[in-house]
């Protein structure tokens, strides 16, 4: 099935803009889709009229916290709002994920007893019996679990009202949340690969001390083996099917 998906740009860091296309077409990307950015940072917003012909959102990382109050966060906040109401599939990841609960009531905070989580998790699939004849539960299998990259300093401590709670990990609860019927968020990182955590965001942790450099060959062992493709075959059978009944 071909779509028609946008994808919001949150991070102007200059050593991911080479990267971003590349991994847009790796992950979100099949042969005879079409791809359009909004470089939501920069002020490219996207709006219900701009994304009226498009399939599916996907809103990606940010080195931003998603609880700051930047405008152009704002407004994303608020475009948000609106798809909740249309057929259109929004999807988001890390800070996507985030931002998107904080639209519909969540809150988002410091990991407050972990500090940076930087590695891989298990994440364990759960929800309510009653998802368990809805479209949701034919994508995400209950009692199975997805082994995910994570990279990130805060976290959805809670969920707003509404949305359920697909998925949970050791270090994280609110790790997969269907925010909507047509809004799925997950807080891990199917977008990346081992070689670009180590090689675009390692230096810059140890750097600043937020992890110890004496851990790599640990995390090195931690993220050697992943279910990168099964989540990313999961996002896709969300944005091409039908929205999900709660």
């Amino acid at each position: 099935m071909k779509l028609k998906v946008g994808i919001i740009i949150c991070d102007n860091a200059p050593k991911w803009q080479p990267l971003l296309e590349p991994i847009v077409k790796r992950c979100f990307y099949r042969e005879g889709d079409e791809i359009r950015y909004f470089r939501a940072i920069d002020g490219d917003l996207p709006s219900l009229e701009r994304t009226a012909d498009l399939d599916a959102i996907i809103c990606l990382g940010s080195a931003k916290s998603a609880y700051e109050n930047e405008p152009w966060m704002l407004q994303l906040c608020e475009f948000f709002k609106t798809v909740a109401s249309t057929k259109l599939k929004l999807y988001g990841s890390c800070f996507g994920h985030q931002l998107i609960n904080r639209a519909f009531g969540g809150v988002v905070a410091k990991n407050a007893e972990r500090g940076f989580v930087f590695g891989a998790d298990e994440i364990k699939i759960d929800f309510p019996e009653d998802l368990a004849e809805t479209e949701i539960s034919k994508i995400l299998q209950k009692g199975s679990s997805l082994r995910m990259l994570q990279s990130h300093g805060d976290e959805v401590v809670s969920l707003g009202e509404g949305a359920r709670l697909l998925g949970s990990s050791a270090r994280c609860k609110n790790e997969i949340v269907l925010v909507r019927d047509n809004i799925l968020t997950m807080q891990c990182h199917p977008d990346l690969t081992p070689e670009l955590m180590m090689m675009n965001i390692w230096p810059a942790l140890t750097g600043r001390g937020a992890i110890d450099p004496a851990d790599k060959e640990k995390i090195e062992e931690e993220i050697a083996v992943l279910d990168t493709d099964k989540c990313l075959d999961i996002v896709r059978a969300f944005m091409e099917g039908p929205s999900s009944s709660i």
